[in-house]
């Protein structure tokens, strides 16, 4: 590295001395190695430039624009091309996309930090930097299977239980130690219903304090002013709840419980009083899919920081809906329409177990551009549509780990073997990022990196989590 000019060096600590709001968000995150293991450095000056975070090790560097930056985009470009020139890459993003979506940010942080996995020819193997790829971003942690509730498109078919089996409060933190020895992924409290476990708020509070980044999934309708307390005070950093319906009669129907919109809603304001950030989560059905358009507006119009669609999978309780889940021309043109908004949306849009989304997204960018932030709104990149077992994994409530929720595969519990050991070897996982291994048209898509095909679907249509994906109407050009 060149040596720091000395008029730089008084700046630079002026300037750490006098961070923004949002640059001081965002440093809590960065700090002590806490995103993937990753050193980064703050207010750095680099040649004739003061970046405001950069990664070494990883050659990345963070840029936090205010307003002005949307009327001198000209400076920008020619740092951003001395940079690019010196090997850097560089992420953009307005202070509102922090202030507002810091999880978003986050997210797509950690997909240059850990890129989207790229086989060789001959597969993956079990090599050091191929296992550096895969190390885990993003943990669904299903801490117990009860649930107040009785929806009818749950993937565990919960109910109130008690089940038998769960992991104890001290096996909880080990599996948490063993976690953390790993990566330093999101961890997704999820369930059934996370807040009927007692100690939940312990749970979050040692992730916490292991530096992991503790979220959580909840119906909201345990959520009271005393609760959303708590998960500040556990360290918890957002909430999603479930909104399936435009109304309470629409979705009180669809989580078969009355009142279950009434009491998602009041979850909400005590959220929002709370300082809590929160996102929206709608699972699309035919019985729901023409109040979508309905439901983001609602999103929006409650605060929510985000709004993510779940494209029904037929799994669990859901293989009763078989027959309401969408078909995949009304899935390939629900996809085009959120693409669509998200350009322009005040908040971040993600569309979950849809990973022909990021197919969609890739046909839509114009040729050799690259993703723009408007003023005001979100800058959102994404990696790969299916991250299941190459980046993201499920723990069951007895321990067992999966590629997703839906993809109910034994790759080990935790019981039996440490994380690592399932993580790093399982036959499944293995194969999942292999992508030579995948058939049918998946097999020789040109999307095959940014899509991969619900594995989910797949399983459940032939038997085969590796054959191709049932409701893509896309026909490869290979």
């Amino acid at each position: 590295m060149k040596q720091i000019k000395p008029r730089f060096t008084q700046l630079a600590k002026n300037l750490r001395a006098n961070q923004t709001d949002a640059e001081k968000i965002l440093w809590k995150y960065l700090k002590s190695k806490q995103l993937s293991n990753t050193k980064f450095r703050r207010q750095q000056p680099i040649g004739d430039y003061i970046v405001d975070f950069v990664s070494f090790d990883q050659k990345l560097i963070i840029e936090l624009d205010g307003g002005q930056h949307a009327e001198d985009k000209s400076g920008d470009k020619e740092r951003d091309n001395w940079f690019s020139k010196e090997g850097y890459k560089v992420l953009r993003f307005w202070n509102n996309d922090v202030l507002r979506n810091n999880e978003g940010v986050l997210e797509t942080i950690m997909g240059k930090i850990s890129p989207s996995p790229n086989p060789s020819p001959q597969g993956r193997g079990n090599n050091s930097s191929q296992s550096l790829a895969n190390k885990p971003r993003m943990i669904a942690w299903e801490v117990t299977r009860s649930c107040n509730l009785n929806c009818a498109h749950c993937r565990a078919a919960a109910s109130c239980g008690p089940y038998s089996g769960e992991l104890s409060t001290a096996k909880c933190f080990k599996l948490i130690d063993e976690i953390a020895a790993v990566s330093s992924p999101v961890i997704i409290l999820t369930g059934g219903e996370p807040l009927l476990r007692p100690d939940i708020f312990e749970i979050a509070a040692y992730g916490t304090n292991k530096g992991l980044r503790m979220v959580m999934a909840t119906n909201g309708t345990l959520v009271t002013p005393a609760v959303a307390q708590k998960m500040i005070k556990s360290g918890i950093k957002r909430v999603s709840i479930s909104i399936d319906g435009k109304d309470a009669h629409s979705h009180d129907a669809f989580r078969q419980e009355k009142g279950a919109f009434a009491g998602a809603m009041a979850g909400i304001e005590a959220l929002k009083n709370a300082g809590m950030e929160f996102q929206i989560n709608t699972t699309i059905t035919s019985t729901n899919l023409d109040q979508i358009k309905d439901i983001l507006e609602l999103t929006k119009n409650i605060g929510a920081a985000a709004h993510h669609i779940f494209l029904l999978v037929p799994t669990g309780r859901g293989k009763e809906l078989a027959g309401q889940a969408i078909t995949a021309a009304d899935y390939e043109e629900t996809l085009m329409w959120f693409h669509q908004e998200s350009i322009n949306c005040e908040i971040q849009l993600k569309a979950t177990c849809a990973p022909h989304y990021f197919r969609i997204m890739h046909q839509n960018k114009p040729k050799g551009e690259r993703p723009v932030k408007k003023a005001g709104g979100h800058f959102h990149e994404s990696t790969r549509g299916c991250l299941g077992g190459i980046t993201f994994c499920f723990i069951s409530h007895v321990g067992q780990v999966q590629p997703c929720g839906y993809l109910e595969l034994d790759c080990g519990n935790v019981k039996k073997k440490s994380f690592a050991n399932i993580w790093e070897k399982s036959e499944v996982f293995l194969n999942l990022r292999d992508y030579s291994k995948y058939g049918g048209k998946c097999g020789y898509c040109e999307f095959i990196k940014v899509c991969g095909g619900c594995r989910a679907r797949a399983y459940e249509a032939t038997g085969d989590y590796l054959a191709e994906e049932p409701l893509c109407l896309y026909q490869p050009k290979k």
